[in-house]
Parts: structure tokens; sequence; C-alpha cells
């Protein structure tokens, strides 16, 4: 399945809408491995204007995801926890994941590779094939995900984009221009 073209789609008033993640997705993204180079990564996304990139075994495996927020965060300010030194034990002031959260933004500035700076929370960033649009949609608007990677088992079936949604909308509008054009006398 192709992702939708607005211009392929264009006096096409017939043409069903997608409805679930596999009908707007794009089946063959660029994809990187593990040991892609962060640089490299970077280069990727800049040069195919995408917000962000599966990370792949060879066997197709989603292990995560490199976002142009993966990379802005290695330059940004490191929030170390804060502690309470009371008799010699450390009481962290920060409880609610403060540790890790220092743990994980260490691990992105310093990281060198892709393995070492993706976002490997499957269930944040990625969707099965017969996931509703409505619901891309809100993982996309309420948990600032972009790209949403769509899975087949633990496999990459294909990613969703914010713009493939905008796209979407452009091919709405149209069908809708249309509809309403051939019901005028």
């Amino acid at each position: 399945m192709e992702s939708i073209d607005p211009a392929a789609a264009e006096g096409q008033p017939d043409r069903m809408a997608p409805r679930t993640a596999a009908d707007l997705m794009n089946p063959r993204p660029p994809v990187v491995f593990p040991t892609a180079r962060v640089g490299n990564v970077a280069r990727l996304l800049l040069d195919l204007h995408l917000s962000g990139v599966p990370v792949v075994r060879e066997s197709g495996e989603v292990l995560g995801v490199v976002t142009q927020a993966d990379l802005v965060t290695r330059h940004a300010h490191v929030h170390f926890p804060v502690f309470l030194n009371i008799l010699g034990a450390a009481i962290p002031l920060n409880p609610l994941g403060g540790e890790q959260q220092f743990e994980e933004d260490v691990r992105r500035v310093v990281g060198r590779t892709a393995a070492e700076i993706m976002t490997d929370d499957i269930d944040h960033f990625a969707v099965r094939e017969d996931t509703p649009l409505d619901d891309v949609a809100t993982k996309m608007a309420r948990d600032g995900v972009d790209p949403v990677v769509v899975l087949r088992g633990d496999r990459l079936a294909g990613v969703i984009t914010r713009a493939d949604l905008v796209r979407l909308v452009i091919v709405e509008e149209s069908q809708a221009t249309d509809a309403a054009a051939s019901r005028e006398p």
C-alpha cells in the first residue's frame, strides 16, 4: 500500500479514505541499523526531511526510533538528580524517575550510535497495522510522537508521519469539494 498522494487522488471522489494505519503508512520507509553513526542518522533525517527513522535489525525487528528530538537532546542541559544528605543517607528529592531520567539524558548525550540514542519504548511510538487512524492521530497529538512506527508482529510494516496526516487532510478536502460540486445543478 502506498502513502496518500494528493495529486494522484485529486479528481477521484470514489477513492476510499484511509481508515487504518496500514491504509496510510509508507510501507518502505528509510531505516537505520543499531550501529549507524549518529552523524549519519542526522544527515539522513535532514537530507530526506524526516522527523525520525526506525532502528531495525536486519530481520526487520524494530528496536527503536531516532527522532529529531533525540538528536536535539544531545545539546540540551542534563538535569542532575538532587539528593539531600541526612546523617549519611542520600535521600532523592526528585524520586519520580530522577535518576533514571539522568541516566537516559547522559546516554543520549554521549551516544555515538543509533542504538545508544534511540527511543526504545516501543509502546510509546508504535501501533499495529489495524490501528484506526484516529488513534494514530491521537498518539501524535497527545504524546508528541512523530513518526509513528507501524508494526506487523515485532517487524516493521511501515511509518506514518504528521506530514502523511496533513496530506490526508488535503485529499479529504479535495474529495469533499468534488462531491459538493457534483451535487450542484
